[in-house]
């Protein structure tokens, strides 16, 4: 059974998203990351980099959320929209992986929770931020998913920060 290693915030989020989308069965193992579960050796060997969400599904271990995506959809076949726009989920896929989750991230983390207000870093990754959700805003004009004609795992990854 596939074991879906949890805590309850954005990037665990999308995976939990797509499981009960995908009706998919698993055990849910949580990772209290506020006491630092996540850098434990049994945790680590699954995800070196130390960080939620992680997959075990039947020995084939995957850790980050989008590659969990990835690797679900393909595993399912479910969310990965029209074959033709592989190339627009691929793109979208790496736009929230590498612009949207990581930006939204940082500026919560520096308007809500640095232990010091740094104005730089707050301007910084909200301008970021916004610019990210106004990519997408246009990108959303007169349609209903951002990719396809229907309902896909740049969904799912976008949800979880939106």
């Amino acid at each position: 059974m596939l074991k879906f290693y949890y805590h309850p915030t954005p990037n665990p989020m999308k995976v939990a998203l797509f499981l009960a989308e995908a009706e998919l069965p698993f055990e849910l193992v949580p990772v209290d990351t506020a006491k630092g579960e996540q850098h434990e050796l049994a945790f680590r060997a699954l995800n070196p980099n130390g960080k939620v969400p992680a997959i075990n599904d039947d020995g084939t271990v995957v850790f980050d959320s989008n590659a969990i995506l990835l690797y679900l959809a393909e595993k399912t076949e479910k969310f990965l929209g029209n074959t033709e726009d592989r190339g627009e989920l691929l793109s979208w896929l790496m736009f929230v992986a590498s612009g949207l989750g990581p930006f939204s991230g940082q500026s919560v983390h520096f308007q809500r929770a640095a232990p010091e207000k740094i104005p730089y870093a707050q301007n910084r990754y909200l301008r970021e931020a916004e610019r990210h959700y106004d990519v997408l805003n246009t990108r959303l004009k007169g349609r209903e998913f951002i990719v396809s004609d229907s309902f896909t795992i740049v969904d799912i990854a976008t949800w979880a920060w939106v």
